[in-house]
């Protein structure tokens, strides 16, 4: 490794012949760079942080104060293989993120799409799959093979089990965990607890009146009358169908090679907690 100075890297940085930087990436004191890291226009690496390839950052990501993106990953099984970490753009990785590449026993790599928020303290475990636009706030963990879809939240002090699939626009609520997968657009709490729809997050993205409504509906079929899952599928599917986000929903659920999880015994249906 090399000390290099210039105008956009800092004098105490260190950074290693194989990686490649784009001309404009800033890079603050103490940072660490270590083997094949491509980093693309734009990008800012904080005080301290570490890179560890092999690693690849798309454009205009900001990797925060300590933040440690492409370590080895916590898998007894690994063996020095030369797996990595593949990061798209517009991500941000506050102070202190830790982001695990991927195994051999796994997909071999970790892969992050495009404008996500992973907020202090929070982590991505080997093999994981995160999409677009997600939110993992402050403390939230997510163990190895996750996949987040996209819009998708967990929230503050929240833990991911294994493989598990977490839906789009679904929200894990803070201090919770799930063992389960969590469908799309579905608000889950506590540990393996289904509590509603994330109507908020719906509303921010957009999602229309019908498909609200229909969505409504569906969680009542599903969680509210005693069916069998797969009968309560199926006339989800027949009566509601026809609507985009529905068959996204229904879709998910008998993908699920884990299952998911029931709801909050209530006689009043939890919609609008987010």
């Amino acid at each position: 490794m090399a000390l290099i100075f210039s105008e956009t890297v800092h004098a105490t940085a260190i950074i290693d012949p194989e990686a490649v930087l784009a001309p404009d990436v800033q890079v603050g004191p103490y940072a660490i760079i270590e083997g094949p890291v491509h980093v693309g226009p734009g990008c800012v690496i904080e005080a301290h942080a570490c890179l560890c390839g092999p690693l690849t950052l798309g454009r205009n990501n900001l990797v925060g104060h300590g933040a440690v993106l492409g370590k080895s990953p916590q898998h007894r099984g690994y063996r020095d293989e030369p797996t990595g970490v593949r990061i798209g753009d517009d991500n941000v990785f506050r102070e202190f993120v830790t982001v695990h590449r991927g195994t051999v026993q796994g997909l071999g790599e970790t892969v992050i799409g495009d404008g996500n928020l992973f907020m202090c303290n929070s982590h991505l475990g080997h093999d994981a799959r995160v999409g677009d636009g997600c939110t993992i706030v402050n403390n939230a963990l997510a163990a190895g093979h996750v996949v987040l879809d996209d819009g998708c939240i967990l929230s503050g002090n929240t833990a991911v089990q294994q493989r598990v699939r977490v839906g789009r626009l679904a929200m894990l609520g803070g201090m919770g965990a799930s063992s389960k997968d969590i469908p799309p657009f579905i608000l889950q709490q506590g540990y393996n607890c289904v509590t509603g729809l994330n109507l908020v997050g719906m509303r921010r993205a957009g999602l229309s009146n019908q498909a609200v409504a229909a969505l409504r509906q569906a969680f009542r079929i599903l969680y509210r009358e005693g069916r069998p899952i797969s009968a309560a599928l199926d006339r989800i599917a027949a009566d509601f169908g026809e609507v985009a986000e529905v068959h996204e929903f229904v879709e998910f659920i008998r993908a699920s090679r884990i299952g998911i999880n029931p709801a909050r015994s209530s006689e009043r249906e939890n919609y609008d907690v987010h």
